[in-house]
């Protein structure tokens, strides 16, 4: 728990020294990221609640869409101010 509490305060300081415009696009890319994590994991939760997928949800599936939704954010995000 102290390891999560240590990234959490890294991830603070990481962001107070970007510029404002890094710190636009990473808190932007951070709520797309959030946004369809929550959305797509609960979704994915009531699907095998109602049997409509026969696998259990796994969460390292959520983790790598978001991994991917972020690098996404981020790019999209660095292509549109540049």
């Amino acid at each position: 728990m102290g390891i999560g509490f240590g990234m959490i305060y890294a991830n603070k300081r990481h962001l107070l020294g970007m510029d404002e415009m890094q710190r636009h696009i990473q808190y932007g890319a951070m709520a797309l990221t959030l946004g369809v994590g929550l959305v797509v994991g609960v979704s994915y939760e009531l699907l095998e609640d109602i049997k409509l997928i026969t696998f259990e949800p796994e969460i390292s599936h959520l983790i790598l869409l978001m991994c991917l939704t972020y690098c996404i954010g981020i790019i999209v995000g660095n292509r549109r101010y540049q």
